[in-house]
């Protein structure tokens, strides 16, 4: 693996976990103990994280460095918010889109919080 090929997997792969949990860029860098310029340098790749920063995410999210670090690594982390809800509510089904509802909730709330 080349330094781009390294570059550009961290970076969207950082963009995936902050979609996928619905966190911004300011989220992610308290998380990371770093600041949220540094998050969006990430991003860009302009920058890469250093080992700590990765391994306070990673410790966060309970994933693998590897899911970060890894070209296409969060494609190998299996994320089914329709079974994780599901499991809150036994025998109940969630559609698509009453999945997206309930992230759209979330990103509600989460607009709400001061």
């Amino acid at each position: 693996m080349n330094d781009q090929e390294y570059e550009f997997g961290i970076a969207e792969n950082l963009k995936i976990l902050r979609k996928r949990y619905g966190i911004t860029q300011q989220e992610l860098a308290e998380i990371a103990g770093v600041t949220n310029s540094a998050v969006s340098a990430w991003e860009t790749g302009v920058k890469e994280p250093r080992m700590g920063p990765i391994e306070r995410i990673s410790r966060h999210f309970n994933i693998k460095k590897s899911n970060l670090i890894e070209v296409g690594g969060m494609d190998l982390i299996s994320f089914d918010l329709a079974n994780t809800v599901s499991e809150q509510f036994k025998g109940e089904h969630f559609s698509k889109e009453e999945i997206q509802d309930i992230i759209d909730y979330i990103h509600f709330v989460k607009s709400k919080r001061k």
